[in-house]
């Protein structure tokens, strides 16, 4: 038997199905944390998968939103939405949308149709919709005995689809603890074990730092600077850092990295956005796993201010980079080649491979765990958030380890790690997949396709059965007795 799709159905605007209230901000003398009057929501900042969190409340609310009500942000970010818990107070950056009948069939369709309502905004210093572009949306509207058996099924597929979400975000957890692992292993001289037991003739990191003490003053000299001075580790220093192996050395970064610097933001009139003439890093364009990201937001700076103001920050392809300003601290880059020269901001520092260290193992060695485990202990909380001084950039525990080991434990790394980075990118492709099919349940939903035809049957069997026409008569009428229009 065939059943016919979208039996009942019609085509309407919100504000015939729903009461729209847009948001009003109460004055700001009314705001408290203290619990006193109603819950305040001003935004999609309150919000979560589902139910808003509050933070605020406010004693003389303009505009009142009921349990059950759904909230949609009309400020930026346009869309997104979540359903109100309680009697609750809603500032102008929301609307409440007020369904009674089954206001989970509405709150799905504005999931739907998040991005179009955010391509609806509009503004110049952030997007907005008015009330009346909410008021005017076209739903698809179904019988209520129907709309009801859809939301049944759209969550019976979320909560398989969620299940499945869950197990990926898990494999993708454990990933990360193997890649600390790894790292970890890999510095306490793990991963090379058999490797050195096969070596005859490596050189020791006491004569390694001998040479590269004399090469470092040898090379300030013939430019007539005198060479810096790095005070080494204590014997009781050395006894609470942990145990390495035969023929490494715990130095301290500056006895071996020079220059390990940090920058600083020129004026604002010196930045450009998009193209210039030096790229200038920021944080925000570093990542946890040594890569960097210029695609995102990229900033320029004159040649004359990177050459001049900022000359001791100027960065080569090759540089480590490192925030010092976190949470979250860590996130470790480097730089690429497609500049010739960069510069960095001061929430930043480089450190420069040379002759005797690579650029993967200072990468890999500040991503390891006990690196960052380091510099969180040493850095400056202030307000939940850590500062890293630059002078402890230059005393981190570093272990000297023969340019020969290097290229073994970078191999080594490397070998278990691209295991891992195809793990993790086939997990990423199948959350996007994921979500995609979530967009796709309620396209099928609101386009009459989700229920089968058994399904479709049995709902247009019910006693209670009818069509949408009749229900927004129902609903226009209710409207007309409580003199709501």
């Amino acid at each position: 038997m065939i059943v016919e799709e979208k039996v009942g159905w019609t085509k309407t605007e919100l504000s015939q199905v729903a009461e729209i209230i847009m948001g009003q901000s109460p004055p700001s003398s009314t705001y408290n944390e203290n619990g006193i009057g109603f819950p305040f929501f001003q935004g999609k900042a309150e919000f979560t998968e589902l139910y808003p969190i509050v933070s605020k409340w406010c004693s003389e609310p303009k505009k009142i939103a009921e349990s059950n009500d759904i909230l949609i942000s009309v400020r930026a970010p346009v869309g997104a939405t979540n359903i109100a818990n309680q009697k609750c107070c809603i500032g102008r950056g929301l609307a409440a949308i007020r369904y009674p009948d089954c206001n989970k069939y509405v709150f799905y369709f504005l999931r739907l149709i998040e991005n179009e309502l955010d391509e609806k905004g509009t503004g110049t210093t952030f997007k907005a919709i008015s009330g009346a572009v909410l008021k005017s949306e076209k739903i698809p509207f179904a019988p209520l005995s129907e709309q009801r058996a859809i939301v049944s099924k759209i969550e019976q597929l979320f909560s398989e689809l969620d299940n499945g979400i869950s197990n990926l975000k898990l494999a993708q957890e454990q990933l990360k603890v193997y890649r600390q692992a790894v790292l970890k292993k890999a510095f306490e001289g793990e991963l090379t074990k058999k490797w050195r037991e096969q070596q005859t003739d490596l050189p020791d990191a006491k004569d390694l730092l001998e040479q590269i003490s004399k090469e470092r003053e040898d090379a300030t000299k013939a430019i007539g600077k005198k060479q810096k001075t790095v005070k080494p580790f204590t014997k009781d220093e050395l006894a609470e850092l942990s145990t390495i192996p035969d023929g490494w050395k715990w130095v301290k970064t500056a006895e071996i990295i020079d220059p390990i610097n940090n920058g600083y933001t020129p004026k604002a009139n010196f930045l450009s956005s998009g193209s210039g003439e030096i790229p200038f890093i920021k944080v925000y364009n570093l990542n946890f796993d040594g890569s960097l990201n210029f695609q995102k937001d990229p900033t320029f700076i004159p040649k004359i201010i990177h050459q001049k103001e900022l000359a001791r920050s100027i960065t080569y392809p090759g540089d480590v980079l490192i925030n010092i300003v976190g949470p979250p601290l860590g996130k470790i880059s480097i730089v690429s080649r497609q500049f010739p020269e960069w510069n960095i901001n001061q929430a930043i520092v480089l450190f420069r491979p040379n002759d005797w260290v690579t650029t993967k193992i200072i990468s890999y060695y500040l991503q390891n765990p006990k690196t960052i485990q380091w510099l969180e202990n040493t850095s400056k909380a202030t307000a939940g958030q850590f500062n890293v001084k630059v002078s402890t950039c230059r005393e981190i525990p570093f272990p000297l380890i023969s340019m020969e080991e290097q290229q073994a434990i970078v191999q080594e790394i490397e070998t278990r790690l691209s295991v891992c980075d195809k793990m993790e990118q086939d997990i990423e492709m199948n959350l996007e997949k994921a979500e995609a099919l979530r967009q796709s349940i309620l396209k099928k939903a609101f386009e009459g396709k989700l229920l089968n035809e058994k399904e479709l049957a049995e709902v247009r069997r019910a006693e209670d059965w009818e069509s949408a026409e009749v229900l927004l008569e129902r609903i226009k009428a209710e409207r007309a007795k409580n003199g709501n229009k």
